[in-house]
């Protein structure tokens, strides 16, 4: 009997852990989703690329949530090619359009680490990116 019980709470534990660490990855993928694309739609709604670089990180800025397990999204970097703003000097050449792709991370804190065959699974910050790619509004768009 208490074989039974101690061999279950391990398997329940076992599995409550898996359940709190993917719910943590989950919503670590949405928040970055949400704030990429914000951030990729509000920088393709300016006219120039630091009026672009200035509303992809308010965008962000309004994304923060103060969590402990999940940093705020942030731009993975200010320069190409994780943030670039192609105008093409407003005159794109003919099928293309011009754009603005943004790249976002969180690093993401594990709650329970989980240890298996001597890897330990979570016990640093694991770093996700998203990257999205909008046409700026101000022009005209090719298909």
């Amino acid at each position: 009997m208490c074989v039974d019980l101690t061999l279950t709470t391990m398997l329940v534990s076992a599995l409550g852990a898996i359940g709190a660490n993917a719910t943590v990855i989950i919503l670590a993928c949405n928040v970055n989703d949400a704030a990429c694309r914000d951030a990729a739609r509000a920088a393709a709604q300016t006219t120039s690329a630091t009026q672009a670089l200035m509303a992809a990180q308010t965008q962000l800025n309004i994304h923060s949530h103060g969590a402990f397990f999940v940093t705020q999204p942030a731009l993975s970097s200010t320069s190409a090619p994780d943030f670039v703003y192609n105008d093409f000097g407003g005159s794109p050449p003919p099928d293309t359009s011009s754009f603005v792709a943004v790249t976002t991370i969180v690093n993401i804190n594990i709650p329970a680490p989980i240890i298996f065959f001597g890897t330990k699974f979570g016990s640093g910050p694991i770093v996700y990116r998203k990257r999205y790619v909008f046409p700026i509004v101000k022009e005209k768009f090719y298909g």
